[in-house]
């Protein structure tokens, strides 16, 4: 079995209309899987929403859109929403960024590609148009989403969203299904693509220039919504839940009468179905006609692979970080801990992920919440599970490449904390206008990042995590040069052969022993804590590639001698935050209380409790052994703590004690207007 992954960003179309922009958007990503002939198991979504204040009321409207278009389309669709992340920034404000990966199962021998076969050099291929019929809706999409914002267009940018329909996809995909299970019995060549940006001129042209041929496209035989759209709207709509198959003439009919007759797409929605639009060349040229008339005549390649923009890159100043932290006058822990967690970016997101469905199909095995990466297992009477997680981080505005690498390696850690291996990696690169200098930057210096990550922490030796799927987002920003902070997402498939092995974050008993795994370190731009800190120039936390890898091992190796009892890695909100879901998780069965001892660990606090830095935290009920795995591992450790009956969490040190009502801190966790 394969697994298929596409990954794309539909930024743009969220912020003008969120609902269909964010629909829209998981629609792309599982029509990209489907064409693969590769069965759509799931999907995720990194959402990145603004802080509101008294002048911008609209910003948490958009976010509440946003979680509606997914739930509508995925939910509608029958594809569980396995998970992902929320991330809240002022920055967001003016462009909020949604990127979705889509997860599909394919076996080897029935991978379709999306280029016309080699077979067309020797017969005739046509290229037909299947699903909804075209309108004007989305026209003028790719180029909305590749230039700045600006709310004086309105008008024009509400024209460029497309409109989705779930349920008439719902219908197509039944219909490719049955289509292709034809294809395999009589061992039919063909290609196959979705529509996406730029309809049916990109999906012609890239269709045809992937097999090294040319295509001829007859406008005239596309079945439109309504008469008289022009030539250049046929031919450039968005219009969406549309195919485009390139299949040997004498297969066309039978193609045409599987959506057309036995799935009665014309039924469905006026003027939808299958139409063979036009044929293979072996000319090299992207030609369209419009009532007679050639209305396109261009060498494919100038619109497809050759097309090349030349960009400055200059490097920012580098901060000069001091050598001690200190927390704002008036300020204490006990108030910056409080805070974490009540916080928008630290407080438990069930408000949204619950506002999906997670198990249709009922093969999700580990759920939203219950880790920070999500467990299916979707091949019947096989235990081998699929581990999936999409991360990103706020770093990139003080380090751009620690934003790239800690995306990478946290995507890895989540993977790792539910015991699994990691298989690839896929990333969506979301920036400002790539024009300024400073910009273009801040997306090498990330590529840079995300590749070296890729390459050193890998577990096979000599080969990196290969990157398999992505996309680049430029230009979020608004017409005031309000851009985004350097936003790299990475999503991270890994594989474990039993899920029954697999343990979730959450404590489920008293007495255990927890265990850091990990040093802690003083750098703090970015993270959650920052705007409590006195210093201005701080570092982001560093990947130290190195000791990640040792680590990621570390965890793999207690998991294969069963000493895991729960994980949980160490990132946004460090140890605090990871600490706290491990007592309060996902379900209340059982809610433990921590002791927490400080005393054990070659740092302040502060550090202890608030970095960053990549780490695990184990709980084990077999401590001895726990800690001669983790040594003959040589990763920095530390024993930290126990599980208590008490509903209390304790912190002690050399140099203070706080406690906290641990129902206290579940209503602090719980809130979500802060």
């Amino acid at each position: 079995y394969c697994i298929v992954m596409s990954h794309e960003s539909h930024n743009h179309p969220s912020q003008i209309l969120p609902i269909e922009g964010a629909a829209t958007g998981v629609g792309g990503c599982v029509r990209d899987v489907y064409c693969m002939g590769a069965d759509v198991i799931g999907v995720l979504n990194s959402l990145h929403f603004g802080i509101s204040d008294d002048s911008q009321s609209l910003v948490d409207e958009i976010a509440e859109n946003v979680v509606l278009g997914i739930a509508d389309y995925g939910n509608a669709l029958g594809v569980p929403v396995l998970g992902g992340e929320t991330l809240y920034h002022k920055s967001y404000n003016d462009n909020c960024l949604v990127n979705v990966a889509a997860l599909g199962l394919i076996t080897e021998d029935q991978i379709i590609h999306s280029y016309v076969p080699k077979q067309a050099k020797t017969e005739p291929y046509d290229i037909i148009l299947i699903g909804k019929s075209t309108d004007a809706t989305g026209f003028g999409g790719a180029s909305f989403s590749s230039a700045t914002l600006d709310n004086d267009d309105d008008v024009s940018n509400i024209g460029a969203v497309q409109v989705h329909d779930p349920f008439m996809k719902r219908v197509i995909v039944e219909g490719i299904k049955k289509c292709l299970s034809v294809v395999a019995e009589q061992n039919v060549i063909i290609g196959f693509k979705d529509l996406g940006a730029g309809g049916i001129s990109c999906a012609g042209s890239e269709i045809a220039v992937g097999g090294g041929f040319g295509v001829r496209l007859d406008l005239d035989k596309v079945n439109v919504a309504f008469n008289n759209l022009p030539a250049e709207v046929i031919a450039c709509s968005e219009t969406q839940e549309r195919f485009c198959m390139a299949v040997p003439r004498y297969f066309s009919q039978t193609v045409c009468d599987i959506f057309n007759k036995e799935y009665q797409l014309p039924l469905l929605y006026p003027q939808a179905g299958a139409v063979v639009i036009g044929e293979v060349t072996q000319e090299q040229t992207f030609i369209m006609t419009h009532k007679g008339a050639v209305v396109c005549d261009l060498p494919v390649q100038c619109i497809t692979t050759e097309v090349r923009a030349h960009r400055e890159s200059k490097e920012k100043i580098k901060v000069t970080p001091g050598s001690s932290i200190s927390l704002k006058d008036g300020i204490d822990l006990k108030f910056v801990l409080e805070k974490v967690i009540s916080q928008k970016m630290g407080a438990s997101k069930r408000h949204i992920y619950r506002h999906f469905d997670n198990a249709v199909r009922g093969a999700t095995v580990v759920y939203p919440g219950e880790a920070d990466a999500v467990v299916i297992k979707p091949l019947k009477g096989s235990p081998v599970g699929l581990v999936v997680t999409m991360d990103s981080n706020l770093y990139g505005e003080a380090d751009p490449y620690v934003a790239g690498a800690g995306a990478v390696a946290e995507s890895i850690r989540n993977v790792v904390a539910l015991g699994a291996k990691p298989l690839a990696l896929t990333d969506c690169l979301n920036y400002g206008n790539p024009e300024k200098p400073s910009v273009f930057y801040d997306f090498e210096q990330g590529v840079l990042g995300i590749k070296d990550a890729a390459e050193q922490l890998s577990m096979d030796e000599g080969d990196p995590v290969p990157i398999i799927s992505g996309n680049v987002s430029f230009y979020n920003e608004s017409k005031h040069g309000n851009a985004v902070t350097p936003s790299p997402v990475i999503c991270c498939i890994g594989r474990v052969d039993d899920v029954s092995t697999v343990k979730t974050a959450q404590c489920f008993e008293v007495g255990l022993e927890l265990f850091l795994v990990g040093k802690r370190y003083p750098e703090f731009a970015g993270t959650a804590v920052q705007p409590y800190i006195k210093e201005i120039d701080l570092l982001a936390p560093q990947v130290r590639f190195e000791d990640e890898l040792l680590q990621n091992k570390a965890i793999l190796s207690l998991y294969e001698k069963k000493l895991v009892h729960s994980c949980h890695d160490i990132s946004v909100g460090g140890l605090w935050q990871t600490l706290l879901e491990m007592c309060l998780g996902e379900r209340g069965i059982f809610r433990c209380g921590i002791t927490f001892d400080g005393t054990q660990i070659d740092s302040d606090l502060f550090v202890q409790l608030c970095s960053e830095n990549g780490g695990f935290v184990v709980a084990t009920d077999d401590a001895s052994k726990t800690r001669e795995s983790l040594s003959r591992a040589g990763v920095h450790y530390y024993h930290i703590a126990t599980t208590t009956e008490v509903r209390e969490f304790h912190i002690n040190s050399h140099t203070e004690a706080i406690v906290f009502n641990l129902t206290d801190l579940e209503k602090f966790w719980n809130q979500t207007n802060s």
